[in-house]
């Protein structure tokens, strides 16, 4: 399985997947007018990998500064997609860095992983003065 990484745009964030360190990371903004384009060769990405190469664990990184509520649902079907993973036996953990200023950010990831219990987060404010 090869790397995938999506260049940040004006309105959307970076993305870098590297199966071999069973990792990912999201920074940046998310407001792309039709964002299902732009998280589904994420999401068909992740999907083959979790199928076929069944880690033992899984980290997300990801640190956004704004997301659209219509992104939103992409996120959802992210973390919809890590859960059935982590149901399936990947130690799922994410890491969602946030402004400590920010609580819509920070309040954003906890509602995220609200209705799934296969997947651990770990708030990580920081100090983006």
């Amino acid at each position: 399985m090869h790397n995938l990484h999506i260049e940040r745009s004006n309105v959307t964030p970076e993305i870098l997947f590297i199966p071999a360190s069973q990792r990912m990371e999201i920074a940046g903004e998310c407001y792309p007018e039709n964002p299902l384009p732009f998280f589904q060769p994420l999401l068909h990405t992740l999907q083959q990998y979790f199928e076929q190469q069944r880690p033992t664990r899984f980290e997300a990184h990801m640190q956004l500064k704004y997301i659209n509520s219509a992104s939103t649902m992409g996120l959802r079907a992210l973390f919809a997609l890590l859960d059935r993973a982590g149901h399936q036996g990947t130690d799922i953990r994410v890491v969602w860095a946030y402004d400590a200023e920010d609580d819509a950010i920070e309040e954003l990831g906890m509602d995220l992983v609200e209705d799934y219990h296969h997947v651990q987060l770990e708030r990580q404010p920081l100090s983006l003065a």
